[in-house]
């Protein structure tokens, strides 16, 4: 791969992102999903075209883009690789926390090495008992004498967990009843204290899922994010942050509907029937239509939700759970149609159909299982209706506590 420019307005990053897709990606993404490999050229590009610190402000170094100016950007990368999208999404994360709830000193000291490339981040809430339900979380931490935390407990599907620089993560840490997001440095991984290992999955292959094991580390670098005035407000701050990932996660999403979609015309155009080709069938035509519907309802429902990110609207939670979910559902089903079309050719093992098949369910689980989503949409909605009439337990520790 050639040395490049970084681009650093939309237009110019996304015409990076299309060639990338198409002269690297797309010829040789069956192999990388094959061998479960993301080469290191290819992450090194995705750091050359400065897409781990596009979102960083201009103050510390980066292009301050907004997620409206990335929503096709991540699409364009996930048309050729779901996880390309995945790999630069805790680093988008990380800059969402670090903008909105870090200190300034940790603002200069993360900002700009993210921003120019040099480091990329990941971001962890899930644990083997604690998926979406934040209440079970246990993983704890306690401070250290002259500064830094211990920490205990466990983490799973850590998204560049093995290699990132930095963590941002949720725990328990003492002297708080609600967990903080805790900023730990990648010093001391694979050492006493802090075991690391990899988890196998079907699809969305390449990208890094690792688990944790803490048995006291003690990381003098670790330190609660926006410093001990937010200690107990992690989850309101990590949950935050995930409107940006959902919105990733939405694009995710929208790319494979995109392969999907010409998969679908492609069949119908070139697959002969008798004296004609299968799109001559209203029956092809009625699905190619539907899946084009959706395609365009799920990409509308995204865009309007990652402006109401960037303007940190009080409906962009909502928005961006919605835009997830849709996006996501709308990818299974439109597979499904697809394959039908494709009937057999779509069950052979290096098919496209095939990977996106075993890519798309990750769009369901990625920035919060879809149902628990919609249980969380609906509490919300039903907490607003009727605000006392609702259970105790409904109320989310999400909330920030009282200011300090």
């Amino acid at each position: 791969m050639a040395p490049i420019d970084r681009p650093t307005e939309p237009e110019s990053l996304l015409a990076a992102v299309r060639s990338f897709v198409a002269d690297d990606v797309l010829p040789n993404v069956a192999a990388w999903d094959r061998e479960d490999v993301l080469p290191e050229d290819v992450f090194a590009r995705l750091m050359d075209l400065g897409l781990m610190g596009a979102m960083v402000p201009p103050e510390y170094g980066g292009p301050g883009l907004k997620v409206i100016d990335l929503v096709p950007v991540w699409r364009t990368l996930s048309q050729g690789w779901i996880s390309l999208a995945g790999a630069v999404n805790p680093s988008g994360l990380a800059t969402a926390l670090l903008v909105r709830y870090g200190t300034d000193a940790q603002r200069e000291h993360w900002l700009r090495p993210l921003a120019s490339g040099a480091i990329f981040a990941a971001f962890s809430i899930t644990e083997p008992q604690a998926g979406s339900d934040l209440k079970r979380i246990e993983t704890r931490a306690s401070a250290l004498p002259g500064g830094g935390l211990r920490l205990d407990g466990s983490k799973r599907w850590v998204a560049g967990g093995a290699s990132a620089d930095v963590v941002f993560m949720l725990v328990l840490v003492e002297g708080a009843e609600r967990p903080s997001c805790v900023v730990l440095p990648a010093d001391g991984r694979d050492g006493p204290g802090w075991r690391v290992e990899f988890l196998d999955k079907m699809g969305y292959r390449g990208v890094e899922s690792a688990t944790y094991e803490f048995d006291g580390l003690a990381s003098a670098g670790a330190e609660i994010l926006g410093g001990d005035r937010r200690l107990g407000h992690g989850a309101a701050q990590m949950l935050d942050a995930l409107d940006v990932g959902r919105i990733n996660v939405a694009c995710r999403a929208l790319g494979i509907l995109d392969r999907v979609a010409a998969a679908a015309a492609t069949q119908a155009l070139d697959r002969e029937i008798g004296e004609g080709v299968l799109a001559d069938y209203t029956h092809t035509q009625l699905r190619i239509g539907e899946l084009h519907m959706q395609m365009l309802a799920a990409e509308s429902l995204t865009l309007r939700a990652a402006l109401a990110v960037d303007a940190r609207a009080t409906d962009a939670r909502q928005l961006s759970i919605a835009a997830k979910v849709f996006a996501s559902d709308a990818t299974i089903w439109a597979i499904d149609r697809a394959a039908r079309l494709a009937a057999s050719r779509s069950y052979a093992a290096d098919d496209e159909l095939a990977r996106l098949r075993r890519d798309a369910p990750q769009t369901q689980i990625g920035e919060g299982a879809n149902d628990a989503l919609l249980f969380s949409l609906a509490r919300d909605v039903l907490s607003n209706w009727a605000p006392d009439a609702v259970p105790e337990e409904w109320r989310s520790l999400t909330a920030d506590p009282p200011a300090d």
